[in-house]
């Protein structure tokens, strides 16, 4: 009789079966309890291993995360003061007086002034503190309220700011406001020192 070869579904079926019987057979929980069981003394050594060499792991990137911190408040927490002379004399901020000035004269131009160059400054510590982005705005979102405790001041000036920037000469500006928006920008420059 001549070889017939054909698909044999049955013993395909019975392979499934199989299949399945020894999954279920070794995942059963009484077998793995066992398993576990018989073996205690081999898992609890490893374990212990295990557990040394993690907790080994973490005090070193625990000691490499502060590395990295310390170096990261050298670099973004420092804006350099220019109200101290490094030689312990104290100086005056010249940019901060000419703000000072604008903003206490009877010029609404000079008021408009203030405001804008208090905004620039701004700008330029949210650079040097590390944040980017293409505006004032977009830097100030990236703010963490737990590292620039002032942020409040710092939006409330800002929105000042951007209603006198695009506005043109048109918008409305009191002394009072620009005053308002000048004492704003003093509390976040008080808080980095900038003044």
């Amino acid at each position: 009789m001549e070889n017939i070869d054909f698909l044999n579904l049955g013993q395909i079926y019975y392979w499934i079966y199989l299949l399945i019987s020894n999954i279920f057979y070794y995942l059963n929980p009484v077998r793995l309890f066992k398993l576990y069981y018989d073996n205690w003394s081999s898992i609890m050594f490893y374990s212990l291993i295990l557990s040394a060499l993690l907790l080994a792991g973490i005090l070193y990137v625990r000691h490499k995360m502060k590395e990295v911190s310390a170096k990261n408040s050298e670099i973004f927490d420092t804006v350099v003061s220019s109200t101290v002379d490094f030689e312990g004399g104290e100086i005056k901020n010249e940019r901060w007086e000419k703000i000072v000035s604008y903003v206490n004269s009877d010029s609404p131009a000079e008021w408009r002034m203030a405001v804008l160059d208090a905004d620039v400054i701004l700008d330029e510590i949210m650079k040097k503190s590390g944040y980017s982005g293409e505006s004032l705005g977009e830097r100030l979102k990236q703010v963490e309220r737990s590292d620039f405790i002032t942020i409040n001041s710092a939006w409330e000036a800002h929105k000042i700011r951007n209603q006198i920037a695009h506005g043109g000469t048109d918008s409305l500006l009191t002394q009072r406001t620009a005053k308002r928006a000048v004492g704003l920008y003093k509390i976040v420059f008080e808080e980095f020192q900038f003044i």
